[in-house]
C-alpha cells in the first residue's frame, strides 16, 4: 500500500512539474504551501552540504507553520546534470534539475504536527519557485499526500 501511494505521489509530482525543475537558491527561505488552499506547511531553509555522487545535498531546516522554535530536519538531494554539474553553481542559480528528500525527513502537516517519514518531490512551477508533492507516510493506514509549492 505504501509503495503504491509513493508511486501515485511521484506521478502527481511529475504531472505538476512544468517540464523541468528549479535548483535550490539557498539565498532565501521558502514558504511551503498546499496548492489550491494556500495553507502553510512551514518554512524551508537550506544549507549546502556539497557533492554526493550524482547529487548536490542540502541540509534543510523545516520550521513548523505555528511555532518557529519547532524545527524538523531533512536532507534534500538535487540531481546534478551534464549542463549543471557544479554544486556551487547549483546553490546560487536556477538550473534544470529535480529535488527530492530522504524518507527520514521530519516535516509538518497542516496542524503543525511533526512526522518522521515525510518525503518531498519537487520541480519547477510555471510561476517560479518549486512545486510538487509532500507525502506523509506515517499518517494513518494509507498516508497523506499534499500538492505543494515553495515560493
Amino acid at each position: 500500500m505504501k509503495k503504491s501511494l509513493l508511486i501515485a505521489a511521484a506521478a502527481l509530482a511529475v504531472a505538476s512539474v512544468a517540464g523541468s525543475a528549479s535548483a535550490l537558491d539557498i539565498s532565501r527561505a521558502r514558504i511551503l504551501q498546499v496548492d489550491g488552499i494556500g495553507l502553510s506547511l512551514g518554512v524551508l531553509d537550506f544549507t549546502p552540504l556539497g557533492v554526493d555522487g550524482p547529487f548536490c545535498d542540502y541540509l534543510t531546516d523545516w520550521y513548523s507553520p505555528f511555532n518557529p522554535n519547532d524545527v524538523g530536519i531533512c536532507v534534500l538531494q538535487e540531481a546534478r546534470t551534464p549542463f549543471a554539474p557544479s554544486c556551487i553553481v547549483n546553490e546560487r542559480l536556477d538550473v534544470t534539475s529535480v529535488v527530492t528528500s530522504s524518507i527520514s525527513c521530519v516535516g509538518f502537516n497542516l496542524k503543525g504536527e511533526a512526522f518522521l517519514g515525510t518525503s518531498l518531490l519537487l520541480g519547477e512551477s510555471c510561476i517560479g519557485g518549486l512545486a510538487g508533492v509532500v507525502v506523509f507516510a506515517g499518517c494513518g493506514v494509507g498516508g497523506m499526500t499534499y500538492p505543494v509549492e515553495a515560493l
